[in-house]
């Protein structure tokens, strides 16, 4: 995998600590306030899985909205290159979208590299019925709505099938 030169970041300790924590254990919480860069963390751990792994790596990013799922991908783009990209959700974007579970199933079978798919909360379910899909990682940003009634069976289907699953957020609930 190639790693951009162009855009390397320097993480503060609060998100070296972060990283640390998340090499320690496979499943977790992370709080950091708004604006700490919750984002950057989840970057940096994708680039040391696909570095570090002899095989592809399939990375799920959730978010609770289209526009944000797409401002998450303009973001880990910028920091990785070298991967196949898919939208499950109904929004545009210039990358492999769709809702349909048999495409999904068919783009991810086709790619040789690491992937990496960005969703929401509304779509996730999609990937969860795309039976053949492998997540490796995947990461909930804005995790306090992976609780919502409606969200909650593929977020915690994730959670047991995942190989990592991070939930990502200031605002925790407890509920």
């Amino acid at each position: 995998m190639n790693i951009s030169n162009e855009n390397t970041m320097q993480l503060r300790p609060h998100q070296l600590q972060a990283l640390w924590e998340m090499q320690q254990s496979d499943k977790g919480q992370v709080i950091v306030p708004t604006g700490g860069g919750k984002t950057m963390c989840m970057i940096e751990d994708a680039k040391t899985r696909f570095a570090q792994s002899s095989l592809p790596q399939t990375i799920v990013v959730v978010a609770p909205r289209i526009l944000l799922a797409n401002q998450l991908s303009a973001e880990f783009l910028e920091f990785i290159t070298d991967v196949d990209v898919a939208h499950v959700h109904s929004g545009e974007t210039h990358h492999f979208s769709t809702t349909k579970t048999d495409e999904l199933e068919n783009w991810y079978h086709n790619t040789v590299r690491n992937i990496l798919i960005f969703t929401t909360y509304h779509s996730l379910h999609k990937i969860q019925e795309s039976l053949d899909i492998e997540v490796d990682t995947i990461y909930f940003d804005e995790a306090h709505n992976s609780v919502q009634k409606n969200f909650f069976p593929a977020t915690e289907h994730f959670s047991h099938f995942a190989e990592r699953c991070y939930y990502f957020t200031a605002t925790p609930k407890h509920s």
